[in-house]
């Protein structure tokens, strides 16, 4: 990895700049990263109570459905603000997760339609793979908080090397945050179609 040049964040136009692009700093990421973890979490949450109360299933599955469509958004923006980020996520062919491709209908999403079931286009998970999901969740959630304390302790730290230190550790994490993302989805089929108007 080069080494990485620090500045402030200005603007939009400034932030994207080259200058920028080792070190993402701009301030929105915190907040989008939360929101990431977050909606994750409530995914997890959903898609358990789903498949541990079948009587109720579809109401879970809704929400987990508008949940997934969150994630999306939110992660898609964020990629607008880290370019390190969006390429770790490119690397794990989750290039739909950044707004350089749209998200295509799967093959899974047509097979289901073909079952008609509008009213809930996710597929519950297999009661086995709930602690999977669980631990994975966690995972990824842990790596969005990491990341937004140590671009924290960037901006507080003082001598370069310091700032370079947790500029890395920050970037090691997005990496990790790809890794556990890619594993997810292939047991939540993830993502959904974008919704059409």
């Amino acid at each position: 990895m080069a080494r990485p040049k620090y500045c402030k964040p200005t603007n939009i136009v400034d932030f994207c700049s080259n200058e920028m692009e080792e070190c993402p700093n701009h301030p929105d990421l915190y907040l989008l990263r939360d929101a990431a973890a977050d909606e994750r979490g409530a995914i997890a949450d959903y898609l358990e109570c789903a498949a541990n109360n079948p009587c109720v299933a579809e109401v879970f599955m809704d929400a987990a459905e508008d949940e997934m469509q969150h994630y999306v958004e939110t992660m898609r923006l964020i990629s607008m603000f880290d370019p390190v980020q969006t390429e770790m996520l490119e690397e794990q062919d989750l290039d739909y997760l950044t707004m350089k491709r749209p998200i295509s209908k799967a093959k899974w999403v047509k097979k289901m339609q073909a079952q008609e079931d509008e009213d809930v286009q996710v597929i519950p998970p297999h009661k086995k793979d709930l602690a999977t999901i669980r631990c994975l969740t966690k995972a990824i959630q842990d790596e969005l908080h990491a990341i937004n304390k140590y671009q924290r302790y960037m901006n507080e730290a003082e001598e370069p090397q310091v700032k370079e230190h947790f500029c890395e550790l920050m970037n090691e994490e997005k990496e990790h945050v790809a890794e556990f993302t890619a594993a997810l989805f292939e047991l939540t089929h993830e993502p959904l179609p974008e919704e059409e108007d």
